[in-house]
């Protein structure tokens, strides 16, 4: 005899503090995310009225698109059964090695597309330039999202756009940016870009695939590619110039002129543990037309230039996005979740778990958008500041969003409750992609030991430290900071090669923790000098120093200057 739930006699089924609990779904995250708010305002000061209204506007649409229909999408993109599949051969036989994915995710990648997150300078009705600070602001909103099977892509779409535009010729530019860029393309953000083989991946040199020059002009490659993420109508390759060590840059598009499958066999999709959103495939070139892109002899130096800091300064973004969510899904669970009689935010250690993760992504965000800044003015400090930020964003974040998963409890580790897991594998991905810690500090240190960029970076910093140093209530932090650089300026100076490369990691966290007191301090100063007494950031300079404390080997100064007190750690968590 079957007997029906009674829940309204079941007193361990009656409703509960999270009964009906939806997370941040449905909130406009632009208008959520007063430090993004914030870096728009510092940044756009100079454009005119109308079109810093347009942008802002533009990312307000874009966040009430994130929090609402785009995080839907990607919830139910990610499920088993949704995620893209390699099809082999059509229904006749014919071979066609193409991805298919599910219409939630089509959904997802069009409606971006279609807003022109990396595409707004192709739309008619956009009349203003579309600006890194508005790009990489909604690059940054996307990513609240985690990977989603779209930011990936959309990293690799603006490096494609970057080449084509930088060294493309104009046979090229006419025949491709419309396909990758162009308002109405059905190419919604499938374009990639193909360097690892088996053999390596950041040491680009060790590629084995093979380009020979053809008779009419196009080039003939064979060899393979062992991670191909995002495969889709176009893409940008590698390989080496027959009979030469040289590395050679190479356009490639799925589908040749006469309408046949390019030589190309994809061999499997590959068992990543996150980004799951978008394939990651093994491919084999057998024959394969590809076109020259610039000069063959500057091959690695154009997939530098153009592809991969194009792809870094993404990989700072979505972990920075993808801090932020976390931070917010650790924050609201707090407010509805009792233990023990009351909220678990009202826990004060529980509230200064929530700061710091406050304070770290905060501290990811203001120096990327520096940097950012820095690059379009020339500042020579961005060489160490963008490869510094892809290594030290990319940790934090995978910390960030493990500690917000402890923050929810077993909640935290329910996919299907919670996008946390999701973000955290995503993270993991990022510490990887464009290089691991070890490869990505070594390109670090290589700017830094280079004088006049090493010269920028001190100068940009030690300014802030000097203005900080004026106000009374900033000026502990203002010393730490200025230590920690000339101890770090010292090193690069004076260490052996060997004593460097062993401990640039060593390095490298101390430059960041140097680099976000100054930002954090500029901040406060730039406060005072517009006529408030105080600033916000005045707790995130004391939070991010005691932060450095616990963390770095080498500090200056007193640890409990640096505490901060319950008043302040709830002014982090709230504002």
């Amino acid at each position: 005899m079957n007997h029906p739930l009674r829940l309204a006699e079941n007193p361990g089924l009656s409703s509960y503090d999270l009964t009906g609990y939806k997370g941040n779904r449905g909130k406009n995250f632009y208008e959520e995310d007063k430090i993004l708010q914030r870096v728009i305002e510092r940044y756009s000061s100079d454009y005119k009225p109308d079109h810093k209204k347009a942008m802002i506007d533009h990312l307000k649409g874009y966040g009430e698109l994130v929090g609402g229909i785009l995080d839907e999408l990607t919830e139910a993109s990610h499920k088993e059964g949704k995620y893209g599949e390699v099809v082999k051969y059509d229904r006749t036989g014919n071979r066609i090695d193409q991805i298919v994915y599910s219409h939630e995710q089509k959904l997802s990648r069009k409606i971006s597309y279609d807003y022109g997150i990396v595409n707004l300078d192709f739309h008619d009705e956009w009349k203003f330039p579309f600006t890194d600070l508005h790009r990489q602001a909604l690059t940054y909103l996307a990513n609240q999202n985690g990977e989603g099977g779209v930011t990936c892509p959309l990293a690799m779409t603006e490096g494609m756009i970057r080449v084509l535009q930088g060294i493309g010729t104009e046979e090229q530019k006419k025949k491709y940016l419309p396909l990758v860029a162009g308002k109405g393309s059905f190419s919604h953000f499938m374009a990639g870009q193909y360097v690892t083989e088996r053999v390596g991946g950041s040491n680009v040199g060790a590629n084995r695939t093979i380009a020979r020059k053809g008779e009419d002009g196009k080039w003939i490659l064979n060899g393979e590619k062992w991670f191909c993420s995002n495969p889709g109508d176009l893409w940008v390759t590698t390989a080496k110039i027959e009979d030469t060590e040289t590395v050679g840059l190479f356009l490639v598009p799925r589908i040749k002129d006469n309408g046949e499958l390019n030589g190309h066999h994809i061999l499997r999709k590959k068992d990543i543990i996150g980004s799951k959103g978008k394939l990651t495939v093994e491919i084999v070139y057998e024959d394969l037309e590809a076109e020259a892109l610039g000069r063959p002899a500057h091959g690695i130096a154009n997939l530098i230039r153009y592809v991969i800091r194009t792809s870094r300064v993404h990989v700072g973004l979505a972990a920075s996005g993808m801090s932020r969510r976390a931070f917010m899904e650790a924050r609201e669970y707090s407010r509805y979740r009792t233990a023990y009689g009351k909220k678990i935010q009202d826990f004060s250690a529980y509230s200064r778990e929530l700061a710091e993760m406050r304070i770290l992504y905060a501290a990811l965000v203001m120096p990327i958008f520096r940097g950012i800044d820095w690059t379009q003015k020339g500042i020579l400090a961005e060489q160490i500041s963008t490869p510094l930020m892809k290594y030290r964003s990319s940790s934090l974040s995978s910390q960030i969003t493990h500690g917000a998963i402890m923050a929810l409890g077993g909640s935290g580790i329910i996919g299907d409750y919670t996008c946390l897991p999701r973000l955290h594998n995503d993270c993991i991905i990022n510490e990887t992609w464009e290089g691991t810690h070890l490869i990505i500090t070594d390109h670090a240190l290589g700017a830094m030991n280079r004088a006049k960029i090493r010269d920028s970076f001190v100068t940009e910093l030690k300014k802030n430290f000097d203005s900080a140093k004026k106000y009374p209530e900033l000026k502990a932090a203002a010393e730490l900071g200025e230590n920690l650089l000339l101890d770090w300026n010292k090193s690069i100076e004076e260490k052996p090669r060997e004593w460097k490369e062993t401990y640039r990691v060593d390095l490298s966290d101390q430059a960041y923790g140097a680099l976000v007191l100054s930002e954090f301090l500029e901040q406060a100063v730039f406060d005072r000098t517009s006529g408030s007494k105080k600033s916000k950031f005045d707790s995130f300079v004391k939070g991010f120093g005691a932060f450095l404390f616990r963390t770095l080997p080498k500090t200056f100064g007193d640890y409990e200057s640096f505490r901060l007190d319950q008043e302040e750690v709830d002014e982090i968590v709230n504002w």
